[in-house]
């Protein structure tokens, strides 16, 4: 039996990890395109000993010969190739945000085919975090605390808050956004407060240039989970109460650490969340459904909810 075939297009910073990551999954990594006419897809292909190299990335997609293509190329370029792909009706892993604009997104056919690469889901913190949530409503805070140099607009908050944004729509299904509020006497930064219907309160705080990890905390009496980074979870129970001391006079409170989970290093040292990724999309082609990777519809409510914190106070 054959090994699945594999294609890319691009060759940035991204592209090693994918490749990595699928021929560890059982992939032929065959064919790398970059933008149109570039000289990196000769020298990405000589380095990662992959045989065929077009310089053209439409005609890699028409070819007949890839049952997996991975769309690794720049925001910009995803438009135009996400659609040619999709005309192929052929398994896709498309790089996010796919565009900063959700009406982009939206405009996009639908089909199971297509899968994003929010690879933070298949973080084994992010897992813990769903066995958690399953467990009932959930008080939620998630900090973004974005770098935004000075005169570089909003941007990164389309293309790398939307990260935080997938990550609750994963946890906490049907979301809906309830409010939003912008900080006026702060330079930047936005807040919103989201619910589900089955009672989770959800308080986003996009505290940007501060000097602080992405956190996503939940909070369930009597137990706390938090993912500070979202690499690592650390699960609270209780508290320890410690009494004064001649070093410290006063009664010290400390949450108690239950449990602990992190996702470095990645499996077969891979980039966390990329074999996992990949191990699902050799499912995928074998007949099975997606179980964890994100789909069309994810990435739009992603970038609507990025799109919608943006315009905060901007009308």
């Amino acid at each position: 039996m054959r090994s699945p075939v594999a294609a890319i297009i691009g060759a940035g910073s991204i592209a090693p990890f994918h490749v990595d990551a699928l021929r560890r999954a059982g992939f032929d990594v065959a064919h790398v395109a970059a933008s149109l006419g570039s000289k990196r897809a000769a020298r990405f292909g000589a380095e990662h000993r992959i045989a065929r190299i077009w310089d053209d990335p439409l005609e890699l997609i028409r070819a007949s010969d890839w049952d997996l293509i991975v769309l690794a190329a720049s925001t910009e370029a995803n438009g135009q190739l996400l659609k040619t792909v999709i005309e192929t009706r052929k398994l896709c892993l498309v790089e996010k945000p796919i565009s900063v604009a959700a009406k982009d997104v939206a405009g996009y056919k639908d089909h199971s085919l297509i899968r994003v690469s929010y690879n933070r889901r298949f973080y084994a913190s992010v897992q813990k975090a769903r066995a958690f949530v399953r467990e009932g409503p959930c008080l939620v805070r998630l900090e973004l605390p974005e770098m935004l140099p000075e005169g570089t607009g909003l941007r990164a908050v389309s293309e790398h808050s939307v990260h935080g944004f997938d990550l609750l729509n994963y946890l906490f299904p049907g979301l809906r956004l309830a409010s939003t509020d912008k900080f006026e006497s702060i330079p930047g930064g936005r807040t919103a407060i989201l619910r589900s219907a089955r009672g989770d309160v959800c308080v986003v705080i996009l505290n940007w240039n501060c000097p602080a990890n992405f956190a996503l905390v939940m909070d369930r009496a009597p137990r706390r989970l938090e993912l500070r980074p979202f690499e690592q979870a650390t699960l609270y129970e209780g508290m320890d109460v410690i009494q004064p001391t001649v070093e410290a006079s006063v009664r010290q409170y400390v949450p108690r650490i239950f449990e602990t989970v992190s996702s470095f290093p990645g499996p077969g040292m891979c980039k966390p969340g990329f074999l996992e990724q990949a191990q699902e999309l050799r499912s995928i082609l074998r007949g099975k459904p997606p179980l964890i990777s994100a789909g069309l519809q994810d990435a739009y409510r992603a970038s609507a909810l990025a799109e919608a914190l943006i315009a905060v106070g901007t009308e």
